[in-house]
């Protein structure tokens, strides 16, 4: 009886240690649901952009957390998941040091590379995620200098060589362009003239034919870039000044309206213009036929033995000489000795002009 007494005494006490310990559970598993470890990702690259020649990126991490108690700092031994190329690559798995850091080098294959990193949540750890870290690899212009061209003067058959440098910008300086060649093209037309390879220190020399109609023909000439390479500019090769260089293939220019007349007695004077060779549609090649010097010459039979008269000059971008008594006051020259016979113009020749005689004409 002392026995069943005491049950009923210690009955009541056991029921009431439960129902506290139980109490206790439900406060604790309510805590862990609202007040887990709270994370936060930041990510940052190394360098960014990236350029041509260096187009890999140490991405680094840092993961601090916020604890229930309302404390702050890094969160080691956390597992990260790490997208290096979103959409293209598969996540890799990271642990955070004890400094809350993690790292990944990541190379991008196209202009622009999204990472992402994120934390799975977890019974004592919210999930997370960091911002996108956007790597962009900056397209580079690829800088031709000191393009020169020899000779400049060509003939319609003429080979020309071409050299020069190419170089891009890594942000620490030039670094010479190499397995790539450079084609070099007639502007004018945009005709494929030729290639010639990048050497190691990204120098170059073209020799290429050149098929020119009389005139100027800058040249283009530029590293040989796919149009699908999505981290170059192709740019035209310039010479020490920055100009492009230019090939002149000289053209024949025309005397036109050249006369003779008596005007004053015992002088014969002379009026006339020497115009620009044509192009190949009908257009002026070169505007300017100023000062030009014009030698005047007279012939008793008009086919030989030609003797030297004087010299003129051309007055205007037109091309027009003659002397002061043929309606060119401007003009300095008297007229020439009159002699029955016979006169013409000729022009010698210079860089642009190939040596040109005029009609030749009867004088009585």
């Amino acid at each position: 009886m002392l026995i069943l007494r005491r049950k009923p005494l210690l009955g009541p006490g056991v029921l009431v240690l439960a129902i506290a310990l139980t109490v206790n559970l439900v406060t604790v598993r309510g805590a862990d649901a609202t007040e887990k470890i709270r994370p936060t990702i930041t990510l940052a690259a190394d360098r960014n952009p990236l350029d041509v020649g260096h187009r890999t990126a140490v991405v680094t991490g840092t993961v601090t957390a916020t604890m229930p108690d309302g404390s702050t700092g890094p969160l080691a031994d956390q597992q990260v998941e790490v997208t290096p190329d979103v959409g293209a690559s598969q996540p890799q798995t990271l642990t955070t040091d004890g400094d809350g850091h993690f790292s990944l080098a990541v190379t991008p294959d196209d202009r622009y590379t999204i990472v992402e990193a994120a934390i799975q949540e977890t019974d004592q750890v919210a999930a997370a995620r960091a911002p996108q870290l956007w790597l962009e690899v900056r397209q580079t212009a690829a800088s031709a200098q000191s393009c020169e061209v020899t000779p400049a003067r060509v003939t319609r058959t003429t080979p020309i060589t071409v050299t020069g440098t190419v170089t891009y910008d890594t942000g620490a300086g030039p670094v010479p362009l190499t397995g790539r060649n450079v084609v070099v093209r007639d502007d004018k037309n945009y005709q494929r003239l030729g290639t010639g390879p990048l050497n190691a220190a990204g120098a170059f020399s073209a020799t290429v034919p050149i098929t020119a109609d009389p005139g100027y023909h800058p040249l283009y000439v530029a590293p040989d870039i796919p149009s699908d390479d999505l981290y170059f500019y192709p740019v035209n090769c310039g010479n020490s000044e920055g100009k492009v260089p230019v090939v002149l293939a000289p053209g024949k220019p025309r005397f036109v309206n050249f006369s003779v007349a008596f005007n004053e007695p015992g002088r014969a004077g002379v009026f006339g213009a020497i115009e620009s060779p044509l192009g190949p549609n009908g257009e002026v090649l070169f505007s300017d036929m100023e000062n030009l010097p014009i030698v005047i010459e007279w012939s008793r039979n008009g086919r030989n033995h030609w003797r030297h008269l004087g010299r003129l000059t051309s007055l205007s971008s037109s091309g027009v000489f003659g002397t002061r008594d043929r309606g060119l006051p401007e003009s300095d020259s008297d007229p020439f000795p009159s002699r029955e016979g016979y006169f013409r113009a000729r022009f010698e020749g210079n860089n642009f002009l190939y040596p040109a005689a005029g009609p030749v004409v009867r004088a009585r």
